[in-house]
């Protein structure tokens, strides 16, 4: 491949890099993590589950860490805290740390300090607003950036947050497997309905997308017809979606699923959900300054 030439950035499209390349993938982790995170804290505190909430605390510090390993200097993170009114990189950085920190307060009164009802449902509260600013926050730092079409839409944020709540709930699912909950056909219920919404949810993106610049098209056939078709229709489509949906509609009809089938649902989920933060990352592409069209 021939080198390119320092004018090309004018008329043809150029791959993003920032956000796939080397350590830009730990921001699509990062991306992940908080998703899930905040969906299995706000299912965990639906369902009054400490081991779900504990998992999910667990999964923000991870989010946390892949931030700082993609950063070129990570003990100058600190500075970021500084530029929240330009930066949703920043504003991330704090809901995590908010997040965190009420999620600290409100498990430890919850194991030690039982009858602190009052001061429990307080934090409790607090770490959910910030759980779900955490998980959707993800979605509109993408959507922010005006110069990659396929990003710059309001559905994005949607899409990031209905696709952590999956993922949360898988993990919701998993520790209810676990201990044998007689919860889980409750959640199994929710998982159904909220599997189906994310369906229509990227049906949706994809559709609005297509008509709203030619950039974008091109980026959408890169996903469902090009180099990123494999990605969208085998990890996004097969697993985040078909594979969940075909188990979940098979026990609503047989009326109990196996442990096996419901763990492969979950694996499936989480894979989906990562799946569909790298395709849409990587269909990210630059829109020249003239276009060639």
């Amino acid at each position: 491949m021939s080198k390119m030439k320092p004018y090309e950035f004018m008329i043809k499209y150029q791959q993003q890099k920032e956000w796939i390349d080397g350590r830009g993938n730990f921001i699509a982790f990062a991306f992940f993590l908080g998703g899930i995170s905040g969906g299995l804290y706000m299912a965990a505190a639906y369902f009054d589950n400490l081991v779900g909430m504990f998992v999910a605390w667990l999964l923000a510090g991870g989010m946390g860490v892949s931030y700082m390993i993609h950063l070129s200097h990570p003990f100058r993170f600190w500075r970021m805290f500084m530029k929240p009114k330009t930066s949703w990189i920043a504003r991330g950085f704090i809901f995590i740390m908010l997040f965190a920190g009420f999620t600290t307060i409100q498990l430890i009164l919850s194991y030690w300090f039982a009858e602190q009802a009052g001061l429990i449902t307080a934090f409790k509260v607090l770490a959910g607003i910030f759980a779900f600013a955490q998980s959707i926050y993800t979605g509109f730092a993408v959507s922010y950036v005006s110069a990659i079409k396929v990003w710059n839409s309001a559905i994005v944020p949607v899409l990031f947050v209905t696709c952590g709540t999956t993922g949360g709930l898988a993990i919701l699912l998993a520790i209810f497997i676990a201990v044998d909950s007689s919860q889980i056909v409750m959640l199994e219920n929710i998982i159904r309905v909220i599997l189906i919404t994310l369906a229509v949810i990227i049906g949706v993106y994809l559709w609005n997308t297509t008509y709203s610049s030619t950039a974008a098209r091109d980026a959408v056939k890169r996903l469902i017809g090009g180099s990123l078709a494999p990605l969208f229709w085998i990890g996004v489509f097969l697993f985040g979606i078909a594979i969940p949906v075909a188990i979940s509609i098979s026990t609503l009809y047989a009326g109990e699923a196996s442990s096996g089938l419901l763990i492969t649902a979950i694996i499936s989920e989480i894979i989906g959900g990562l799946a569909l933060r790298f395709a849409i990352l990587k269909a990210g592409m630059y829109t020249p300054l003239l276009p060639a069209d």
